[in-house]
């Protein structure tokens, strides 16, 4: 099948709505087509929580936030009104893009309805195996994924294979922002320790990522036992949980201000090592260079886990199968001890120092 060829100014929409780290691994598509296609437009369909996270020109010409929120405010309100307003604003903007062809790399129904929407004449989707909710359908040309359990980052990629774009390394083009204040003065205050951030949470409908907050509190007092400096990073609602944390901990770890996305990614830029559960924060981390050691449950690491070498996946669920485990189930990454994570962590603290890695700058 012949390459799908783009002239200069047409457009080319980005369909990956949500969550943040999906987002996150979508950004070397984004990389690939602005290095290749350079005088192209580039549009980018997302959700408001992982929208600070897109940089603007010369890699994104446009951005679309997509209102989910004015459709859970009907829900709440009652107000059909507004929220059909809102859509019809959306709407009014995806059209204006004169998309040519959308690459619609979430792969549901609702990515696939708003890359008809838009108008473009070729839609680029997966096919079945790849995508859910029937969304395959609506697409006028059809990936097929090399492997059910790729890399999403290499999954991702391969939906570009039609248009023929030469390979390069994956890079992560995030958007720039204000330095933070409290993050600078947290690091600061941190001058010489090394710096591990912690990050416990996951969102409440990923509550089965969670490793036990008593096995977080265990990891903090080790590592503060051998002089590091771990630190709380939470998000919206998870101040209870690291509250918790500290408390089982007696106090030896340091709480992070609040933060939002850029703010988080400025803290974690600034430290040596990351420690958490599969979630947006840990792919932060990890597509800026930070080494990551990442909790596995049910959730498969080949798919989910960081891009390269230097990371340590803990998933002992998935070390014995198949049979894999469940996606949902709980209880496989309370299999996880926290001395094993120290020693991961010790290990890649020690490989820093080998190969004479520079610390982060405060």
């Amino acid at each position: 099948m012949d390459n799908v060829q783009l002239r200069d100014n047409e457009g080319v929409l980005i369909l990956r709505l949500g969550a943040v780290g999906d987002v996150i691994r979508t950004l070397p598509c984004l990389a690939r087509l602005r290095e290749s296609l350079p005088r192209v437009r580039i549009g980018w369909v997302v959700e408001p929580s992982a929208a600070r996270l897109l940089p603007g020109p010369p890699w994104l010409d446009r951005t679309m936030i997509f209102p989910r929120h004015s459709f859970k405010l009907g829900q709440v309100f009652g107000s059909p009104v507004a929220v059909s307003r809102a859509l019809s604003r959306f709407l009014s903007e995806l059209r204006s893009f004169d998309a040519r062809l959308t690459l619609d790399f979430q792969g549901t129904a609702k990515s696939a309805i708003l890359a008809l929407f838009s108008g473009a004449p070729m839609r680029l989707g997966f096919d079945r195996a790849g995508s859910r909710e029937g969304s395959f359908l609506l697409s006028t040309r059809r990936i097929s994924p090399s492997s059910p359990r790729l890399n999403r980052v290499r999954k991702n990629l391969e939906l570009l294979a039609p248009l023929g774009l030469p390979e390069s390394t994956p890079k992560f083009p995030l958007a720039s922002a204000p330095e933070s204040r409290a993050v600078r003065t947290l690091l600061a205050e941190l001058r010489g320790r090394t710096r591990v951030v912690v990050h416990a949470g996951t969102s409440a409908r990923q509550a089965h990522k969670r490793w036990p907050v008593e096995s977080f509190a265990r990891l903090v007092s080790l590592m503060a036992r051998e002089g590091f400096a771990p630190i709380l990073t939470w998000g919206p609602g998870e101040r209870p949980l690291v509250d918790r944390i500290q408390k089982l901990s007696s106090d030896t770890a340091v709480l992070a201000p609040p933060t939002e996305l850029p703010e988080m990614c400025e803290l974690i830029a600034g430290c040596h090592l990351f420690v958490g559960n599969d979630t947006g924060p840990m792919h932060l981390a990890w597509s800026q260079g930070i080494p990551v050691v990442v909790l596995f449950g049910s959730t498969d690491p080949l798919i989910n886990g960081p891009l390269g070498p230097g990371h340590r996946v803990l998933a002992p669920a998935w070390s014995e199968g198949p049979p894999f485990p469940v996606r949902g189930d709980p209880k496989p990454i309370h299999r996880i001890e926290p001395e094993q994570v120290l020693e991961s962590v010790l290990e890649l603290l020690a490989l820093r120092a080998l190969r004479g890695d520079p610390a982060p700058v405060p």
